[in-house]
């Protein structure tokens, strides 16, 4: 067998390929590897010179998004109002509530250049209505004209009530005081206060008395409950309905705004008691308080603002809030309202929130106190 030797033979080597390295088949420990190629390094610290500047442009992107969207807000709210405005008013044609809403419709309409339409939703004490502005939609389209009744006072008055006075809408000013007068018909034998009370609690149940809207059972209950007598209720779904009954002799008492009641009370359709206010008012200072009749303490005043639905934007609310303002403070304005029995208190958002809130709590006091209720 032969025998080969090494010295003969060809070895042929490969040489090292040139490829780039790797990380992921990097020697695991401690090994040593290669510092990075010059080339990366620079283009590493070109991207990491660029970034505050990205951020910047970024940045300033965002503001120019922001301000494109505030300029748009500002926009549709100069455009605004572009078709005509709902004002719901939760009482019947006919009332002093109406008669003045409509007044001040059609002045803030003339302001804004667009209609203002008066829509009345009466029916169960104002709630309908009521609910009816807080469901609409809150694009500055929708308005109501509440009172403290409808307000403040039916959230304790009834045991349910579909919505929120304070969460569910937006303040926009402060409009109208309005006072009211206890009357009678002309049947009844009574000549004042006193008499009534008297008579009242010689009968107890026999007298009846009209609801009409909020306020006329409020002031009647709170006297029920305040002079110890017994008057029993006759709802209406509006005061003008009730009035007219009274002075056809269906219902005997009634609590009437002191606007409709006087021109009544001259003709001799009605007898005129006592006024509900803690002080006789100026309007008529010929008649006594239900105070000054054995009632100490004894006082109702109510009043009537405009809301929005929650969610109105600012602009728009305070472009409505400062029109309406303007209205009422109208000279004209101002006649037109005392001549009809009304006090012009005109004031903004901020006064009317704050008067809302102090007149729900009292008014709950006071139901509470009485223990009258609606279910």
């Amino acid at each position: 067998m032969m025998q080969c030797s090494r010295q003969n033979e060809r070895v042929w080597r490969i040489p090292p390929a040139r490829c780039r390295r790797n990380p992921d088949h990097e020697p695991a420990g401690g090994a040593q590897t290669r510092s990075p190629r010059p080339g990366r390094a620079k283009l590493n610290k070109r991207i990491e010179e660029r970034k505050p500047m990205r951020a910047l442009l970024r940045s300033v992107g965002m503001l120019a998004v922001g301000m494109l969207a505030l300029a748009a807000v500002e926009a549709g709210a100069q455009a605004y109002p572009s078709k005509p405005i709902r004002m719901i008013v939760p009482q019947g044609a006919g009332g002093t509530t109406d008669m003045w809403a409509r007044m001040i419709a059609q002045k803030t309409g003339e302001a804004l250049g667009q209609q203002v339409v008066v829509e009345n939703r009466p029916g169960a004490g104002g709630i309908i209505g009521v609910d009816a502005a807080a469901k609409a939609a809150a694009d500055g389209y929708t308005i109501l004209f509440g009172s403290n009744t409808t307000m403040a006072a039916n959230v304790s008055l009834y045991s349910k009530v579909p919505f929120d006075p304070v969460k569910d809408f937006t303040p926009l000013a402060m409009a109208i005081a309005a006072h009211f007068v206890f009357v009678v018909n002309p049947s009844v034998p009574v000549n004042n206060m006193r008499e009534l009370i008297a008579l009242a609690k010689s009968k107890p149940g026999q007298l009846n008395y009209g609801s009409g809207t909020g306020s006329a059972q409020i002031c009647t209950e709170m006297l029920k409950s305040m002079a110890g007598v017994n008057i029993t209720m006759v709802p209406y779904k509006s005061s003008p309905q009730a009035l007219t009954d009274l002075m056809a002799g269906q219902v005997q008492v009634l609590c009437e705004p002191l606007a409709t009641a006087m021109p009544q009370a001259k003709t001799g359709k009605l007898r005129v008691l006592a006024v509900t206010s803690a002080k006789r008012t100026n309007l008529a200072p010929e008649i006594p308080t239900v105070g000054e009749a054995g009632v100490p303490g004894y006082e109702y005043v109510a009043w009537v603002g405009f809301f929005a639905p929650a969610g109105t934007s600012r602009d728009i609310a305070a472009k409505l809030s400062d029109e309406i303002l303007k209205v009422l403070k109208q000279p004209e304005t101002i006649e037109k309202i005392k001549s009809t029995g009304g006090d012009p208190v005109p004031a903004g958002a901020e006064e009317l929130s704050a008067i809302l809130k102090a007149d729900i709590a009292r008014l709950a006091k006071v139901i509470k106190e009485g223990g009258f209720t609606i279910q």
